[in-house]
């Protein structure tokens, strides 16, 4: 399970079978999610939950349907500069937090690779963050620090993930998405870009010979060539040829937390989103997924609960959601463009919540499987 395919040979079909080289990035994936998330409840961790669930999907989906590779929580970074001052950092104040339940124990992501290695199914580890929260261990900060802090945070990082033989790849969602002026974030990604690529460290191994791969979550507008950022993301997914991004077609609305979007709003959003995402992808020469609302978005859902809700008239199937945005892709030809990658289910989770609200459904209902089984 290695790096990017070089970008002349993105060319092929997804459809195509994937090889053992390609396999761990190409293709489409799905989000699982251990953690049980329901308010009120507290917060308990099964790894593995879903296996037989992505066994029995394969099973009933046609081959260029079938999930590739799984995108697993794993885990957090945080940063804890004295006095919130990035000026102040050290390397031991920048910390990668993962979420297995006791030291020493498999995570979600090994418990996922091992139970699916027989299926040739790539085990990614989600790592998360927020770059503008204000609380103890937020990221806030990140993008000030210097060149040579946000690289030590980048080997903190690769370090520990790649010494798990279990993670072929990281999907790094750090929220917001801030390049401009080569900033801390920018040199973070470039040093990750570097050591995945197995220049330096461990991350070429026997399992992975040709280092691992990683990929940036971000909306569209990361790639909108008019932004300062767009470049330089661009620079840095392709320079080692084992960069791509995740951009969500999801919570496309600016209305508050809760408050749902209509079917037709949505998908004159969604399809804005799709050529807009298909025509930058294309001008900037980047590989991408997308990710689709498969199971409930804040925004996005069939039944909402608690005090934020203020759903407009439920739509009363996902899928009103899932068909305008896959019919905007063909519209576009997106699956004709040798930089798509594949498609990211949203997702398989023991609960969504956010803001005191649980959203429904939180995984795809059968109804919605099967659907996906013949037109993921």
């Amino acid at each position: 399970m290695a790096a990017l395919l070089p970008l002349g040979l993105l060319c092929q079909s997804v459809s195509a079978a994937p090889t053992a080289q390609s396999q761990s990035f190409y293709g489409h994936s799905a989000w699982v999610y251990d953690t049980l998330r329901a308010p009120g409840q507290p917060r308990s961790i099964n790894r593995g939950h879903f296996i037989q669930d992505i066994l029995r999907f394969n099973r009933g989906a046609e081959q260029a349907h079938q999930i590739r590779s799984l995108y697993v929580y794993h885990g957090s970074m945080e940063m804890y500069c004295p006095n919130n001052r990035p000026a102040a950092c050290r390397a031991e104040h920048l910390k990668l937090s993962l979420a297995t339940p006791a030291r020493g124990q498999p995570s979600s992501a090994s418990h996922y690779r091992r139970g699916l290695a027989e299926n040739n199914i790539a085990s990614v580890a989600i790592i998360d963050g927020v770059t503008n929260g204000d609380y103890a261990g937020s990221l806030k900060g990140m993008d000030d620090l210097s060149p040579e802090m946000a690289r030590r945070f980048a080997d903190t990082v690769s370090d520990q993930l790649c010494a798990d033989p279990n993670i072929d790849g990281v999907q790094f969602d750090l929220e917001p998405l801030n390049l401009n002026r080569r900033n801390g974030q920018y040199y973070f990604y470039q040093r990750i870009a570097e050591r995945f690529a197995g220049e330096a460290g461990q991350c070429r191994s026997d399992s992975h010979p040709k280092g691992r791969y990683f990929s940036v979550f971000a909306p569209v507008h990361a790639l909108n060539p008019e932004s300062a950022s767009a470049a330089l993301l661009s620079e840095i997914l392709g320079r080692h040829g084992n960069g791509y991004l995740i951009a969500p077609i999801y919570d496309l609305d600016s209305a508050p937390l809760g408050e749902l979007t209509p079917p037709a709003r949505y998908q004159t959003l969604a399809h804005r989103q799709i050529k807009s995402l298909n025509d930058w992808a294309t001008q900037a020469g980047v590989p991408f997924k997308v990710g689709i609302p498969a199971a409930a978005s804040v925004h996005e859902y069939v039944r909402c609960e608690g005090p934020p809700c203020k759903g407009r008239g439920a739509p009363g199937n996902q899928l009103d959601y899932v068909r305008p945005l896959l019919a905007a892709m063909d519209q576009v030809w997106m699956r004709d463009n040798p930089l798509f990658m594949g498609n990211v289910i949203w997702a398989w989770s023991r609960g969504i919540s956010h803001g005191g609200a649980s959203f429904h459904p939180d995984r795809p209902t059968p109804e919605m499987q099967r659907y996906l089984q013949q037109h993921l």
